[in-house]
Parts: C-alpha cells; structure tokens; sequence
C-alpha cells in the first residue's frame, strides 16, 4: 500500500495522522481591546501591565513537544526518502551527486543536512540543469526534503493527543502587541493560540487603503493581535498563484474548470487566506493558503503536486527569503521599543550566518538604551536566552555581541522552570 507521499515505508506518518481522524482545532477566538494604556484588562478583569515583547523561537522550542531537531530531522528523512518511486527517487540522485562533489572538491564524503540542501539551492538558482530544472520552488531533491518534513512534522502533532501545557501557558501569557519571530516550520504555537483564543495574525501589518497598486495606510486595530512571523514559512501554507494562472488558461480556452489537490478540496482541507484586508499587489501572500486540516492534507499523495511555502533547511534560504514577503525588513531594528525579549531555543548555528544577521540587530536595539524605561515609558527586563545546552562557553561565544549584563542566560532548554523568565 502507498501512502499520502507515495511510499510503503511513509506510510506509517500517514496512517497516525488518518487514526486521530485528523487535526480538528477550530479557533475560538476573542478579541482584546487595547486602551491606550500601560495595563490590559484580561479574563476575570485583572490588569495586567502591557509589555510588548519580542520572542524569537527556534527548533528547541518545539523539542520538549516531542519534535525532531534538525539533525534528526535529517535522519528521519534519510531513512524515508530512499524507498520513494518515481520522480521522487531523484533525491537518492541527487544525494549521490552530493557526495561525489564533496568526495572530488574537499576530499571527504560526509553528509551534512544543510550543506545539501544548500548544494541543490545553488544549483536550482543558478540554474546548473539547464532545461532539466524541475520547477520554481526547486529541483526534485528539495521538494521531496519539504513535502517530507511537512509529513513528519504534521504526522508529530497528530500524535499530541492535546497541546501540552507548556505550550498552552505560554499562550496564555502572551498579550496583544508581543511579536513572536520564528524559524519553526511546525504549528505548534499557532494550535496552542488557537486553544487558549487569543486572536494573533501571521503577517505583520494590516492595511486599509492602496495607491498604484501599494498598500500606504496602516489600519489603527494592528495593536489589537498577537503577531507571529513564521521567518522560514510553514508545512501548511500553499500558494494558489499557479492554480489561479492555470484556471485562467482553462477559461480562456473553453475547456473544464482544472482540477488542484489543495484548491479543489477547500472546504475538506479548510482553507483559510494567510493574509487579509487590503494588500500590495506585489505582496507574495496575498495568494498563500492555510491549510488548517493538515492530516487530510498529508493523507493525499501530494509529493510534486503541491509543495508547503516553506524556505528550504539550508544554508542558502536567503536567495528564497523573497517567497516569505516582507518580514525580514518589518521586524528590522525597534527593539528599543520592547519591554520584553526572549530568545528560546536557538542557538545560532554557524551555518545560519544569515540568521546572525536578523538576530544581532534586534539584540543591539534591545539591550542598547539598558533597562530602563522604554521610549513608550514600559518596564524593560532583562533578554532571556533559553537553550539546551552542556556547554556554555560555546552559546556565549556564539552570542558574544549579547550585553550578558543585562541578560540572563539559562541552559536547561525551554520548560516550565523558564516561563517566568520569559515574562518578567
């Protein structure tokens, strides 16, 4: 039997997901009037003093969730992709030319996961196939490595029987105006907002009003969510650009209305527009779906005919940093501005040079004006940084340009123990 990735062996993802009967949680919710002030009435009516953070999530975020690092994500995926047929079995292709080209230019032949995949990013963006390059968001081997990681990452949270606390209390203390930056592909954060019902968007800014064709007038209820910017996109954002482009062919031809294995099944997978209200006509989500239905999704066999928005595990993302529009340059600098900054999870590895480059500025900003009172008259806490780690020299000197007095670094990873930290 074949399975939703067309594979005997994947199977097994696809089968957990299909016996929990799917990922059915609706979003219940409730809206969070700001009133213009340093406190915030929540539940019972309790104010509570309004803090603005900036949170920044990487994979050891997702962990203690039972969610695979990138080394064992790689692992699993090893073990998966070589019984794919088909188109799909180009990724053992293309691992093979890996290897040679690291056996006959550096004289080794191990495998490291970003390398690789940074190996086909150059190839597909310089073009080195020539006519045999396989489509816009890759070559064979890196739709194979998304459409993979986004099975083994829904087949993850199909196993949750529910969100875990942690992530539920982290919700809950999350308020209108904090901005949670992450590199996660995962939805976890996103199920645990929508259990709690605190209102959040993955976009930065609402816009109510374009000229030429370019949104200008920011909409005055932007302060009103939480704000999640998913830096690296995520396994249940499909772009219906293509679809739309093909339908057009097919009216303008007479024939059928074509058929997608997202955009033909809406109400199945329960799509919902990424974005909303007025956007740039040049803004790359305006045509980005979620997919909120994510074990129907991965039960169909989706391998090449539909690829997760997501920028791929490598080194290179940066030359596909474009497909995820403008959250680079909305998050640049303003950490002045925040009263909170945490950094959970992510260590910054050597590899990600160009995730140094996000990360540096918003610390520098953050930590420049010390813990005094933000230019919006907050309370500004010390940068939490929370990691799993046994060696400490190493994270530090990885963030040596962190004011460490200022800060407070804690290295038992992200759990119950670090909440407080987080929001002081």
């Amino acid at each position: 039997m074949t399975d939703a990735l067309g594979c005997s062996r994947c199977s097994t993802i696809s089968a957990s997901i299909e016996a929990r009967g799917g990922i059915q949680v609706e979003p219940t919710l409730r809206r969070i009037r700001s009133v213009g002030t340093s406190r915030t009435p929540i539940g019972n009516g309790v104010a509570v003093e309004k803090r603005y953070r900036l949170i920044i999530l990487g994979a050891g975020f997702s962990q203690p969730a039972g969610f695979p690092l990138a080394g064992e994500l790689w692992e699993e995926i090893r073990q998966l992709a070589p019984e794919l047929g088909g188109r799909a079995a180009e990724f053992n292709d293309d691992l093979n030319a890996y290897i040679e080209y690291r056996r006959d230019c550096d004289g080794e032949d191990q495998v490291n996961f970003e390398d690789f995949m940074r190996f086909l990013d150059i190839e597909h963006f310089l073009g080195l196939r020539g006519a045999d390059t396989w489509s816009g968001e890759g070559n064979e081997g890196t739709l194979v490595v998304k459409t993979l990681i986004g099975a083994i990452l829904a087949d993850c949270i199909a196993r949750l029987d529910e969100i875990p606390e942690l992530y539920l209390e982290f919700a809950r203390r999350l308020q209108a105006g904090d901005v949670v930056v992450t590199f996660n592909y995962d939805t976890l954060l996103e199920n645990a907002l929508d259990v709690v019902g605190k209102p959040y968007r993955l976009f930065p800014t609402r816009f109510k009003s374009t000229r030429d064709g370019t949104a200008i007038s920011v909409r005055e209820d932007n302060g009103d969510e939480i704000v999640v910017l998913k830096l690296h996109g995520s396994i249940d954002w499909f772009d219906q650009k293509a679809f739309q482009l093909k339908e057009q062919r097919h009216q303008q031809l007479g024939a059928d209305p074509p058929h997608d294995i997202i955009f033909s099944h809406a109400d199945e997978l329960r799509l919902q527009p990424l974005v909303d209200g007025v956007r740039s006509e040049t803004d790359p989500l305006r045509t980005v779906y979620r997919v909120r239905n994510l074990a129907a999704l991965y039960n169909k066999t989706i391998m090449f005919k539909a690829t997760p928005r997501m920028l791929p595990p490598s080194s290179m993302k940066i030359v596909y940093a474009n497909q995820v529009g403008n959250f680079w340059s909305s998050i640049a600098g303003g950490g002045e501005l925040r009263s909170g900054m945490a950094i959970i999870g992510f260590s910054l590895p050597p590899q990600d040079e160009y995730a140094r480059q996000i990360v540096y500025p918003l610390v520098r900003s953050y930590q420049r004006l010390g813990l005094g009172a933000t230019p919006l008259g907050m309370r500004r806490t010390p940068l939490a940084l929370i990691s799993k780690f046994t060696n400490e020299d190493e994270i530090r000197k990885r963030y040596r340009f962190v004011d460490w007095k200022s800060a407070t670094l804690h290295g038992g990873g992200f759990g119950r123990e670090t909440l407080d930290l987080i929001f002081q």
